[in-house]
C-alpha cells in the first residue's frame, strides 16, 4: 500500500469513528467559546493582530453607561482571510467593525468571530458549526 493510500484510509477511519467532532473542536475553540449563543459588537478597532495560527483583533466597545470595554477576538487564519480578501492592511486602527462573536465561556471579554461586517461585506469566517 502506498503512503498516500495509507493516510486515505486512515482519514476515513478517523471521520467513520466520529472524529469530524475532534475537527470541530479545532484549537479547542468549543472548550473556550460558548457555540450555542451569540453577541453582536459593534466598536472601534484598537489593533489587528495578523499572526498565525488565527488573527486576532482587540475592539473597543462603548456600553450603556458612556465606558468602554476592550474586547479581544479571535478570527480565522492568516489563509482564511487572504481568501476572503482581508490583509493586514484590510482594516484601520480607528474603523468602525461589526462582529458577531461566539463570547468566551467565563465571562471574559473575549470571542471567536463568526462573522465580520467590512463596509459593506459581511464575512462569515466560523468554520465548525452547522449553522452556515
Amino acid at each position: 500500500m502506498t503512503t498516500r493510500k495509507a493516510r486515505l484510509v486512515v482519514l476515513c477511519g478517523f471521520l467513520a469513528a466520529g472524529g469530524s467532532a475532534g475537527l470541530q473542536a479545532h484549537h479547542a475553540v468549543a472548550g473556550v467559546y460558548d457555540l450555542n449563543k451569540e453577541m453582536v459588537l459593534e466598536g472601534r478597532l484598537k489593533k489587528l493582530n495578523f499572526t498565525n495560527p488565527h488573527a486576532s483583533i482587540e475592539l473597543t466597545v462603548p456600553n450603556k453607561d458612556g465606558t468602554f470595554t476592550e474586547w479581544v477576538l479571535t478570527t480565522a487564519s492568516i489563509t482564511t482571510l487572504t481568501r476572503e480578501g482581508i490583509n493586514k492592511t484590510s482594516m484601520k486602527p480607528g474603523e468602525i467593525l461589526k462582529v458577531t462573536v461566539l463570547p468566551a465561556r467565563n465571562g471574559n471579554p473575549a470571542g471567536f468571530i463568526r462573522n465580520l461586517q467590512l463596509g459593506d461585506r459581511d464575512i462569515k469566517l466560523f468554520f465548525g458549526d452547522s449553522r452556515d
